[in-house]
């Protein structure tokens, strides 16, 4: 499996919603994941439909096209020599340990969007116009702070990742503030019309979903991997260009975003549904982890284990869930 989406065929894609479908398939009749808990859309709370059946159909559609959109970053952006679809596979894998994969919301709205501003921010360059790039790249990443609003805490970060590329102008800046502050505009108004309560629980707080067990070796999985990433990375960043090193960069920021705000939801509340957004850069940076011709084999029997595992778990709910 891993061989054939590491090659050039992009027939790989048309089995990206067959596995979605299939780990469906698997929760729908093992029931591993509840669904009794009310669902968060951040600021747009009440527009999304509530029915469950219409929000696994929205869930699967969406998860598969953010995980064609991803590998369709970096293939553009050419991380490796050639085209690759192994993204997509480590995307659907990595984040079918979380709720939010297999039903619509707020979190799984955020990917998208974050998805789009990383897209919008790779198409910067250093000394042509970007003011283009910037707007747009704010406004999806204040659109996804509005579904997600714990990313609010992140605006630097985000203002950070286009100055990687970037020399600072203050107008850019500005036009950076503008559309990121429109959908939090929309969305607060959107809010306040519908009379629900603006304050900061929307940023800290607690959805009550079960911590599941199984997330300690999910976790071990995907760091014993990333390590064996980082040899990759380094490897490739050796004869890569100025630009893919601050994309590389880029990506760095993202995982810093995601494990703090994965890790303040871990401590304080023991929930890990927002280490999912962690599963947006770890996607792109566990690729490199199969370049690697010493550590390639090791890196593939543990994403055997990752997809085993994955599986495995509706089976053991006794042991695993709580």
């Amino acid at each position: 499996m891993i061989r054939f989406f590491l090659g050039n065929r992009i027939i790989a894609l048309f089995f990206i919603p067959i596995i979605i479908g299939g780990f469906y398939l698997l929760n729908g009749q093992l029931n591993y994941y509840d669904f009794s808990e009310k669902v968060d859309f951040g600021l747009w709370t009440g527009l999304f439909p509530s029915s469950l059946i219409l929000s696994q159909i929205f869930a699967f559609l969406l998860v598969t096209i953010n995980a064609v959109f991803l590998n369709f970053i970096y293939n553009k952006h050419e991380f490796q020599d050639r085209n690759s679809y192994i993204v997509s596979l480590l995307y659907v894998i990595s984040l079918s340990f979380y709720f939010s994969f297999y039903r619509l919301d707020g979190i799984l709205l955020s990917h998208l969007f974050i998805i789009a501003c990383l897209y919008q921010f790779f198409l910067l360059k250093q000394n042509e116009d970007g003011k283009m790039q910037i707007f747009n790249g704010a406004f999806y990443a204040g659109i996804a702070a509005s579904l997600h609003p714990p990313l609010l805490l992140f605006f630097p970060v985000f203002i950070a990742m286009f100055l990687i590329i970037r020399p600072f102008v203050f107008r850019e800046l500005i036009l950076f503030i503008a559309g990121y502050i429109c959908p939090l505009l929309f969305g607060a108004y959107f809010l306040i019309f519908h009379k629900h309560h603006f304050d900061m629980n929307l940023i800290f707080t607690h959805s009550r979903i079960h911590l599941h067990k199984d997330f300690i070796v999910s976790l071990s999985l995907c760091s014993a991997s990333l390590l064996l990433s980082l040899i990759g990375i380094r490897d490739r960043l050796i004869t890569s260009s100025n630009r893919l090193k601050k994309q590389i960069q880029m990506i760095w920021l993202l995982v810093i975003i995601s494990v703090v705000i994965g890790g303040v939801d871990y401590i304080f509340y023991q929930q890990i549904e927002r280490f999912s957004l962690l599963m947006i850069p770890l996607s792109i940076l566990l690729s490199f982890s199969f370049l690697n011709k010493r550590f390639g084999i090791m890196a593939s029997v543990l994403f055997y284990l990752t997809i085993g595992y994955a599986v495995l778990k509706f089976f053991v709910p006794q042991i695993w869930s709580s």
